[in-house]
């Protein structure tokens, strides 16, 4: 493995270690010796590697599709109804 990806290693290592810990990000940066914005910076890179595509799958309650809503990971908005082909293309825009 090489330096970087020993580092991204470590330092994802450690997010889970704070989620687990109980403490506040700045108690745990405290006690680690770690800067709080290095931190919440690989709690961001957590969550991406979670979801690397940006998109969550949503399942519709009882199957009944009322309307579609596709957010994109920058936060624009895009009500598409239930017309499942512009939802496609949407996503595939992204």
């Amino acid at each position: 493995m090489n330096t970087a990806q020993e580092k991204r290693s470590q330092m994802l290592s450690l997010v889970e270690k704070w989620r687990g810990s109980g403490q506040t990000q700045q108690e745990f940066c405290s006690f680690h010796g770690i800067k709080l914005h290095t931190l919440s910076y690989w709690i961001g890179v957590s969550k991406e590697e979670k979801s690397p595509s940006g998109f969550i799958e949503v399942l519709p309650k009882n199957n009944a599709i009322q309307k579609i809503e596709v957010i994109y990971p920058n936060g624009v908005k895009v009500n598409a109804g239930v017309d499942l082909a512009l939802v496609s293309k949407l996503i595939h825009l992204y």
